[in-house]
């Protein structure tokens, strides 16, 4: 499985550098299933010619996998960085159009509220006319015999009227003031001011009513009590409306508090996304320059990696002496490092080398045995008994080795292997790392 992952590691290192060649230098989420495929199965014609086996072509197919799967996170990941810089850009375009509203409010806010000052004024000299006219009432409905009593109770009504007009100038005050203070709430809210235009509106067509009326008084008399109550009810439903523009502009206010909260909200996330993109982004940076790294290693790590099969012979021994195992058929040979002729392994550099055998004796009631040499130095004997036949024997080791060293299996004196086309005998071996 280490020989499999190594060689894996170098496949896909060459697939690396081979992509960022042919796309002038185009980073990991740039690379498509469809070029990854296209790689992959160049690599497994290749595969083919050399004989790789099928557990390293379903590694192989696993790291494919694994490739297209960060492919399509990392494009992924792109998009959504986009589509976080167009929210930006609509949320600025939205923040502008509100700052142009509220400029437009607050000019047509400002001319409202000089029009509803004047309106009070007019409203005031109109109340002084009609308690005028009602004092002339009173006195005209009173007979000239009583004129003294007429007079005196036509006193007595001015200071009643004084106090009421009194009254109803502190009235209009209040009203003065929680106009004022209604028409500055107003202004962060376009549709109150509509609102209020159409209130206004209404007002003054009532206002114009009441001037009418007063002006009717002058000329007919009679009618004066009638108008008088008229403009009274106009009074009442004015009270009745700025009482009920108050409660629509709390309701505004409360609106725009969640409104503000909302934004808040919103923004504070925009942050957050923010801060998260930048993340991303310094990870991609630390995994691309990591991936470089690699790259710079797997291009000055010299590739060493054999396996190899006995022979296509059937039965070799036993001996009467031991002898060196030379391995013919060639499956895999990188690096040239395996002699067939010798059947010697040379380390081409100084490194840790992994090596694996598995040998075959058809024999029954009989012992089978394996030795592995470094140099002239026995490093594994491997053995066992069996009343089968068709058993074998298998190991592995890792050798740590000069360049120029030497490993080989030997064969004792008195002990046998078998290997036919199945290939049931095996050398195989690979460079781990150098040091």
């Amino acid at each position: 499985m280490r020989r499999a992952a190594a060689f894996l590691a170098l496949l896909l290192c060459l697939y690396w550098t081979r992509a960022q060649g042919e796309s002038g230098g185009a980073t990991g989420n740039d690379i498509t299933q469809t070029e990854i495929q296209s790689e992959i199965l160049g690599v497994k014609s290749t595969s083919d010619q050399t004989n790789i086996s099928p557990d390293i072509w379903a590694e192989l197919k696993e790291l494919r996998d694994m490739a297209i799967e960060h492919s399509v996170e990392l494009r992924n990941s792109k998009s959504k960085m986009e589509k976080l810089e167009q929210e930006n850009t609509a949320i600025q375009a939205r923040l502008t159009a509100s700052e142009y509203k509220n400029a437009v409010l607050e000019a047509r806010m400002n001319a409202s509220e000089n029009e509803v000052v004047k309106l009070k004024i007019e409203s005031a000299d109109m109340m002084a006319r009609l308690k005028i006219s009602e004092h002339v009432m009173e006195e005209l409905k009173r007979e000239n015999t009583d004129l003294l009593h007429r007079v005196t109770s036509v006193e007595d009504k001015n200071k009643v009227l004084e106090a009421r007009m009194n009254a109803s100038e502190n009235e209009v005050e209040e009203l003065k003031r929680q106009n004022a203070d209604m028409m500055a709430r107003l202004k962060i809210n376009e549709h109150g001011m509509e609102e209020l235009k159409r209130e206004n509106t209404v007002l003054e067509a009532r206002m114009n009513a009441s001037e009418n009326e007063v002006v009717k008084l002058k000329i007919e008399s009679a009618d004066m009590m009638a108008r008088l109550k008229i403009s009274e009810h106009v009074m009442e439903e004015l009270k009745r409306e700025n009482t009920d523009l108050l409660h629509r502009v709390t309701s505004v206010e409360d609106k725009n508090k969640v409104l503000e909260a909302r934004m808040n909200t919103s923004e504070n996330e925009v942050e957050e996304l923010k801060i998260e993109s930048a993340d991303m982004m310094a990870r991609l940076k630390i995994s691309e320059n990591e991936v470089e790294e690699l790259k710079r290693q797997n291009a000055d790590q010299p590739k060493v990696a054999f396996s190899i099969g006995l022979t296509d012979s059937g039965l070799i021994g036993p001996f009467n002496t031991d002898i060196t195992l030379k391995f013919s058929k060639v499956i895999t040979n990188i690096g040239q490092a395996y002699s067939p002729s010798t059947g010697l392994f040379t380390a081409p550099v100084r490194g840790a080398y992994y090596f694996s055998f598995t040998t075959l004796d058809r024999r029954s009631s009989a012992y089978r045995n394996i030795y592995i040499y470094h140099n002239d130095k026995r490093m594994l004997l491997s053995y066992n008994y069996s009343a089968n036949a068709n058993e074998s024997v298998s190991n592995s080791l890792v050798l740590q080795l000069e360049k120029g060293d030497v490993v080989y299996l030997v064969l004792p004196a008195g002990y046998s292997v078998y290997d036919d086309s199945g290939d049931i005998t095996t050398f195989n071996g690979f460079l781990l790392f150098p040091l």
